[in-house]
């Protein structure tokens, strides 16, 4: 059972981690490729580094995720100086924010994501006795 909620936890930090670095608008790709999925929440910021399609931060997370387990607590970091003004809607591209949509998604994912680890019919009504098993 703790491995299948710890898949959950990665699959869904995996997804936030990409829905966030989609959302992150692009001038230099700076602010997209400083997402991080760390034990803490800190993390250095190089101008140099850029990621325009955000691939690169995907790829980190997916790396980096499988380190945590169900019960750790999983910080997904923009490490952007600038990136609370991106979040105030400072970008034409972003005028609504990021953490704060993808956020509002993150029990929608996290319930996915678990009925998906343990084979859970999404069509079944949870209030009923019978899940059905895929």
């Amino acid at each position: 059972m703790r491995k299948r909620l710890s898949s959950a936890l990665q699959n869904t930090a995996i997804e936030a981690i990409g829905r966030l670095a989609n959302r992150t608008p692009v001038d230099t790709g700076a602010a997209r490729f400083h997402w991080f999925v760390r034990a803490l929440p800190d993390e250095n910021f190089d101008k140099t580094r850029v990621d325009p399609a955000g691939d690169l931060a995907k790829q980190r997370a997916k790396r980096d995720v499988k380190l945590f387990t169900i019960g750790q607590i999983v910080y997904l970091v923009n490490a952007a100086p600038y990136f609370q003004y991106l979040e105030a809607g400072s970008s034409t591209q972003a005028p609504n924010g990021v953490v704060a949509i993808t956020l509002a998604e993150m029990d929608l994912l996290w319930s996915k994501e678990v009925k998906a680890a343990f084979s859970i019919d999404p069509r079944t009504s949870p209030s009923g006795s019978s899940y059905a098993q895929k």
